[in-house]
């Protein structure tokens, strides 16, 4: 296991920067998710790591050493790209065994390691197969033990479900994570969607426009976002501008519509303006005239096991969700019970 650290790294294009000094400590054996919209700067980051991009400034250590001008082949890395990058000219044993033969290891060590490798991806029965004969989720599975194979001290994978359909991506996603659990190599991960980074990682890392906003657990960025864009970013968030005043240190009151307080945690670090996060589910359905805002139903969405409803209130339309047996009409008056517990200030973007 290897231990990746990022030190004030910057990567320019023609002037233009797309990493603008990016610090990060990756422990060993971790799974590390890059998280962010198109462009904002995580697959050239995971580029820098591999080595396909020369780092502007900065530095990139692997357990304390600077690799940051080794060819990517002297930096004992495995990559999973989003296309698989499989040679359809090789059956499955071969795609395996293709980088092994590359760095010249006997014939009868290749053997056993991509016997045990088949094993590990679960695709022994195919290995005399060709990749166009595969499946989606077994192509991808061929592009991981190919990774895996050359046992690298670094997994990097750059949206590696992204060519697959909604059920088997759900099922690729719990087994790349149990896989990374038992080989125990350290794994960062690149992805657009929220919900593989949730699932998956240990560390999340928020980017937008080549910076870091936020890195944390999933739970810290879900529930504790450190600013409306992550908040917005990471799951559904209503926002409410409440008057706020500090009492004490690590806790600020809100003043609610109807005259009554709350008081919640502060956040870390001061912001010019600060909103309150409450996330839908978050926010409990009852009566009207009762609970901490007055609201009228505009829409329900039925999900299975939840609704989803918009209820127009003093602060706009708020995102509400609910066990499926909690029914209200659409038109109907309710009220809205906040629970102080987890409310959330966020600093507020700049544009809000």
């Amino acid at each position: 296991m290897t231990e990746v650290s990022l030190l004030s790294l910057v990567k320019s294009y023609g002037g233009a920067p797309a990493l603008r000094g990016i610090s990060l400590s990756v422990g060993h054996g971790q799974f590390v998710s890059l998280l962010g919209p198109s462009g904002c700067g995580k697959s050239t980051t995971l580029r820098c790591i591999a080595g396909f991009e020369e780092v502007t400034d900065g530095r990139i250590l692997f357990d304390g050493k600077d690799i940051s001008r080794k060819l990517p082949e002297k930096r004992d890395i495995g990559m999973v790209f989003q296309s698989y990058a499989l040679f359809p000219h090789l059956t499955v044993a071969q795609n395996l065994a293709f980088g092994l033969e590359m760095r010249k290891v006997p014939k009868a060590q290749i053997a056993e390691r991509v016997a045990r490798t088949l094993d590990l991806v679960q695709l022994t029965p195919y290995a005399e197969r060709y990749p166009k004969a595969l499946s989606g989720g077994q192509q991808q599975r061929v592009a991981l033990g190919r990774a895996l194979v050359i046992e690298p001290a670094i997994l990097l994978l750059d949206e590696p479900l992204a060519n697959l359909d909604a059920k088997l991506r759900d099922e690729m996603r719990g087994f790349i994570r149990d896989l990374q659990k038992r080989v125990g190599i350290t794994t960062i991960y690149v992805t657009h969607d929220q919900n593989e980074a949730m699932t998956m990682s240990d560390l999340v890392v928020v980017m937008f426009d080549g910076a870091i906003a936020q890195a944390g657990t999933p739970e810290e960025i879900y529930n504790t976002p450190s600013t409306e864009a992550v908040a917005r970013f990471v799951g559904n968030a209503n926002i409410l501008d409440l008057p706020a005043a500090n009492p004490g240190a690590g806790t600020i009151d809100l003043t609610l519509p109807g005259g009554a307080s709350l008081t919640i945690p502060a956040p870390e670090k001061p912001a010019a303006r600060l909103g309150i996060m409450a996330r839908p589910e978050q926010i409990a359905l009852t009566g009207a005239g009762q609970g901490h805002l007055g609201g009228r139903v505009t829409r329900r969405l039925f999900g299975g096991g939840y609704i989803d409803y918009e209820i127009a209130t003093d602060f706009g339309v708020l995102a509400v969700q609910t066990p499926a047996n909690v029914l209200a009409d659409e038109g109907q008056a309710v009220g809205l019970l906040l629970d102080p517990a987890r409310l959330w200030p966020v600093a507020r973007d700049a544009a809000a």
